[in-house]
């Protein structure tokens, strides 16, 4: 009998040790599941903080900053640029008036280079020596060669000849024709004139003029027109 008792009794403390060791295993495993959902998370604020720390961010700002000032700079030297271009456009608008070529050329938007000023100045000024003596000699029909088809065609319309006659000094005058206005209008408006100069309109449109330094003027006595190659007088038409 006594030998079953020490048997339950072995028995019972086996059952009661093996109990305790099984409730304290659920405990030690909890705590662990605990630590390694806690660490995980520690571990994020510490990264999210590292980032937020950060001084990059600072870095790409003043970058920002600089780059933004060298631009403007750049856009204050474009506009000196543009001033600086100004200024010499003006400086080319001053012309010599002191030199015949620019006197002759400036008032024409026109290119004409210098041989061609100086071509055109000769055969104008050898018509006007051609002219003067047919002038001198009444020759009309010779006259007639140096003037241009408009302006024949347009004082030979007696409405245009009646125009010219009320502007004669002499007013008992009567222009009947072209030749009545080449001895009567054309003659006298050109006795003793002297041409020393040219002004262009045109490449292909001239004045012949006189310079009278005295008073700083100058009289226009002639149009040219250039036709096929040739200078030919050009008679205004009268308003």
């Amino acid at each position: 009998m006594l030998k079953r008792i020490i048997a339950l009794t072995i028995c019972l403390s086996i059952f009661l040790f093996s109990c305790k060791t099984s409730d304290q295993e659920p405990e030690k495993d909890a705590g662990e599941v605990l630590k390694t959902k806690t660490e995980p998370e520690s571990i994020s604020i510490t990264e999210v903080e590292e980032i937020d720390d950060s001084a990059d961010i600072d870095i790409d700002v003043e970058d920002v900053e600089e780059i933004d000032e060298v631009d403007e700079v750049e856009e204050i030297d474009e506009v000196d640029e543009v001033e600086e271009i100004d200024e010499i456009d003006e400086v080319e608008e001053v012309y010599d008036m002191n030199d015949e070529y620019t006197r002759s050329t400036h008032e024409t938007e026109d290119t004409i280079t210098v041989d061609e000023f100086n071509s055109d100045k000769a055969a104008i000024l050898q018509t006007i020596i051609e002219l003067d003596e047919i002038m001198s000699n009444f020759e009309y029909d010779n006259w007639r060669n140096f003037i241009d088809e408009t302006s024949i065609e347009y004082y030979s319309n007696p409405l245009h000849l009646r125009k010219a006659q009320k502007k004669l000094p002499d007013k008992s005058i009567q222009l009947k024709g072209l030749r009545d206005y080449f001895k009567y209008v054309f003659i006298p408006s050109r006795k003793m004139s002297k041409v020393d100069e040219i002004r262009y309109i045109s490449k292909d449109y001239i004045k012949a003029v006189e310079v009278r330094e005295e008073d700083d003027t100058t009289v226009v006595y002639y149009y040219f027109v250039k036709k096929g190659g040739k200078w030919l007088v050009h008679l205004p038409e009268i308003e």
